[in-house]
């Protein structure tokens, strides 16, 4: 028979699984220490070593005078908008969160890479992908795949490379090296369960069930040529919001 957890983990348990179903929200404080050892949920340290443990999930934040608060978790970005970020500013990085775990080379592509960039399955293409962190927590945003044509990789041997590039995205060095611009982009986006693939990439558990985010998107030059395919997951509970002006 498996012991129970100790019970700080039992404490911290409970209270992320309030902030993950909206019961405390980003900004709301939880209870003092002291109103929860008066209550007797715990011992100060027993507490104090749970509330330790959502902040090193991300999940709050400490601070003398303000208490214990739910912190507001970074949001997903789309491949559009990040494509969009980097065009403008040079990076595809927004405040608060940075890449890392930079990995390409030249794979055989699955059905729905060839789809989107309208080659047959099993032709080769070439992945990139990178984990965006939370750079205050070191939790997982979302993993990022990028699928490009293998015409590139030998074209551009810097795409090969398995580290940040130095000169915008992918789709920025394709776009210098072809002349031509980007046309369009075709997006998508929808939510499943977790399965044990996205142990790694994610890093949580094989046995998680938790809803994801996937965002999709195929990005076309201005002579129709797929440059591109994205895809991005998001880590579990996190929200893609967009803020549009009515003006």
């Amino acid at each position: 028979m498996p012991s129970k957890p100790p019970k700080w983990k039992q404490i911290a348990d409970e209270f992320a699984a309030k902030i993950h179903s909206g019961e405390y929200a980003p900004g709301d404080r939880l209870p003092k220490i002291e109103d929860l050892v008066e209550a007797k949920v715990g011992s100060r340290t027993t507490v104090h070593d749970a509330y330790k443990a959502l902040q090193d999930a991300g999940l709050v934040t400490s601070s003398r005078g303000h208490g214990t608060v739910v912190r507001q978790r970074l949001s997903l970005a789309t491949g559009a908008e990040r494509d969009e970020r980097s065009r403008l500013t040079g990076s595809s990085w927004r405040a608060g969160e940075r890449s890392d775990s930079h990995m390409a080379g030249v794979v055989a592509a699955p059905a729905d890479v060839a789809e989107a960039l309208g080659i047959t399955a099993g032709e080769k293409v070439l992945r990139r992908s990178r984990t965006y962190r939370d750079e205050h927590t070191n939790t997982v945003i979302a993993h990022s795949t990028s699928w490009i044509p293998a015409a590139f990789a030998d074209e551009l041997p810097e795409l090969l490379m398995g580290k940040r590039l130095s000169s915008g995205t992918s789709i920025d060095v394709i776009t210098r090296h072809t002349g031509r611009p980007v046309a369009r982009r075709s997006s998508a986006m929808w939510a499943r369960i977790t399965a044990p693939a996205d142990a790694g990439p994610l890093e949580i558990p094989e046995d998680t069930r938790a809803a994801v985010i996937v965002s999709t998107v195929r990005v076309i030059d201005s002579a129709g040529v797929v440059i591109e395919y994205g895809v991005d997951v998001g880590g579990p509970d996190r929200r893609w919001t967009k803020e549009e002006s009515t003006e």
